[in-house]
């Protein structure tokens, strides 16, 4: 398939980033449109999560089953876009599609889109699909997993990102190895930011660390990575830290 026309590329180092949108507890809803709006008023980017609903079709939502964020239960992956977009989020707002954040988003900040391979998930087929609808998205945007093998699917021309799991579950010291394709980032759990791999990989690519939840933490955090994925706290101050500004 040949790629006419792609998202554009970034700074990654530029923003800092709203994990799933500015939710918080009591307040917006995760992976809302609100959230993710409430984000690009402030200037950040955002991180968010995409896995395809039974027909396909990439939905935005974290979860695998619908149990923790909505009224309805059991698997997405079994549910059709039909029956998944429109319903309701606890809190407020309501699932959406890919496609309706990309009409929706107003281009001046990134979207990190976090590829979710998990069950069923075919991680070929999910990059492809994510990757049709960012060829006609005007703004900064890429794409990250931690399915090496949906990395190595993302096309040329579109920014990817591997997303490394914790050295503490996986037992790995050498994180910088992770991906089996060239990348254009890494995204490490807070705990691995100091890893020696990863702080020597940094000469050639990048460091984003994730999650970070508190001001302290993203303070400490600045001289070790190039950005930060936040939640919890004054997004405001994290811009300040993360920016050095």
């Amino acid at each position: 398939m040949e790629y006419l026309k792609l998202a554009e590329a970034f700074t990654i180092s530029d923003f800092g980033y709203a994990h799933r949108g500015l939710w918080q507890t009591g307040g917006l809803p995760e992976n809302s449109l609100e959230a993710f709006l409430a984000a690009s008023e402030q200037g950040l980017g955002i991180e968010f999560d995409v896995r395809p609903a039974a027909d396909d079709v990439p939905i935005i939502f974290h979860d695998p089953k619908l149990d923790r964020m909505t009224d309805a239960s059991g698997l997405l992956e079994t549910r059709s876009s039909k029956t998944l977009i429109g319903t309701p989020l606890i809190g407020g707002g309501e699932i959406i599609s890919l496609a309706a954040l990309l009409d929706a988003w107003p281009a001046t900040t990134p979207l990190l889109c976090e590829l979710k391979v998990d069950g069923a998930t075919d991680p070929v087929a999910l990059a492809t699909s994510v990757a049709e609808q960012l060829q006609a998205h005007n703004g900064p945007a890429a794409m990250m997993s931690f399915s090496t093998e949906a990395v190595a699917a993302i096309p040329p021309g579109i920014m990817k990102g591997q997303l490394i799991l914790p050295s503490q579950h996986t037992g790995h010291t050498d994180l910088a190895a992770s991906p089996k394709t060239t990348v254009d980032y890494l995204a490490c759990h807070v705990s691995d930011a100091s890893n020696a791999s990863l702080q020597a990989a940094r000469s050639n690519r990048p460091l984003i660390t994730w999650t970070v939840k508190d001001e302290a933490t993203c303070e400490a955090l600045t001289s070790l990575t190039d950005s930060q994925i936040f939640e919890g706290f004054d997004p405001m101050l994290a811009k300040r830290h993360i920016l050095n500004r």
